[in-house]
């Protein structure tokens, strides 16, 4: 009885021990992917007293262009396309999100729309960054037609971080994509903060002023409007991103953002057409904080508690069993009868 009882300790030990193993090799590496079913949270950032160009529709003429003061706030949308990512083939295959992204701002202060964009990306599911797809798009025209799309395959090349960051980020500079500049640039790691009880790394980002290209009609309206008598001018930009990250999951839990944009006349002063900064507001904070408290808590459980447990318990059975099985004593030797 002995002996079976040792054998079928060591056995649950082994068992304990492999599972263990398996959890930390095979299911943990498994978490760290976005999954396909994710359903991204909502996300708004809001800029208080910020500047920027307002153009009013006016029945029967053109616009009225003008620069307004008040708040903006920005909304991000985002609709998973896993129907397209399926068919991905090659090196995107099995590895890659579809996203199809939606961004509104308006002018909370009158309800006026500013700004309509929408975009499709494909990220890699480990690492967050875009990863070059023949069918990324961006369009900053309002569709006129509900089923229509001015979203033309090919009108961007995302690259870097832009929603999501690795899994296990790391303390190490990064490559953040500038809308406005259609280009990555370095996103430097500062530090480690704490954002609402939870341990975070702090990044920035620092665009130095430049001049943007910019069409030639819109620049034309422009300058009717906000620069009479003008005849050219250039358009300066500049903005700075400080970024907090959870690590283990890359989850941006907190978002600053300042931008400026400066219309230079070849007649007249400067004028200001955008100057805001923007953060998330405390319905985004609150969903965001809760995505990462969740990531983290299942991470640590199925990748370090649970294994460390299991480990615990099969080592102390295994041995168990062996020290069983060896106090088993001995039959002593049959005494022959003379």
């Amino acid at each position: 009885m002995q002996r079976t009882v040792g054998a079928a300790l060591f056995g649950l030990g082994s068992l304990c021990v492999g599972v263990a193993a398996g959890m930390v090799l095979l299911i943990v590496p498994a978490l760290k992917q976005v999954p396909y079913d994710l359903t991204p949270p909502e996300i708004a950032v809001v800029a208080q007293d910020a500047t920027f160009v307002s153009a009013q529709a006016v029945t029967g003429g053109d616009p009225v262009v003008s620069v307004e003061r008040g708040t903006l706030r920005s909304v991000t949308g985002i609709k998973t396309d896993n129907n397209t990512a399926a068919e991905l083939t090659g090196s995107l295959a099995d590895s890659t999100l579809i996203w199809n992204v939606y961004q509104a701002t308006d002018w909370v202060d009158r309800n006026i729309p500013i700004e309509r964009a929408e975009s499709r990306i494909a990220l890699d599911r480990v690492s967050g960054a875009a990863v070059e797809w023949e069918g990324q798009c961006y369009n900053d025209v309002k569709v006129v037609q509900p089923d229509t799309t001015g979203c033309e395959s090919g009108s961007i090349a995302f690259a870097g971080q832009l929603y999501l960051f690795p899994f296990d980020t790391k303390k190490q500079t990064y490559q953040y994509f500038d809308g406005t500049l259609r280009q990555s640039l370095p996103l430097v790691y500062r530090g480690e903060e704490e954002v609402a009880s939870l341990d975070t790394y702090r990044f920035e980002q620092t665009v130095p002023r430049q001049d943007l290209n910019i069409d030639e009609e819109a620049l034309g309206g422009l300058l009717g409007y906000l620069a009479p008598g003008a005849t050219t001018a250039t358009m300066s930009y500049q903005a700075s991103r400080t970024i907090w990250v959870e690590p283990s999951t890359g989850v941006i839990v907190a978002y600053r953002e300042q931008q400026s944009r400066e219309l230079v006349p070849d007649t007249g002063p400067p004028v200001v057409i955008f100057d805001a900064s923007f953060q998330y507001d405390d319905a985004t904070a609150d969903a965001v904080l809760d995505q990462a408290r969740e990531g983290r808590s299942q991470l640590l459980l199925l990748g370090r508690y649970l294994p460390i447990g299991l480990l615990v318990v099969g080592v102390l059975a295994a041995v168990a069993g062996i020290v069983l099985v060896r106090r088993v004593p001995r039959r002593a030797p049959a005494v022959r009868a003379d």
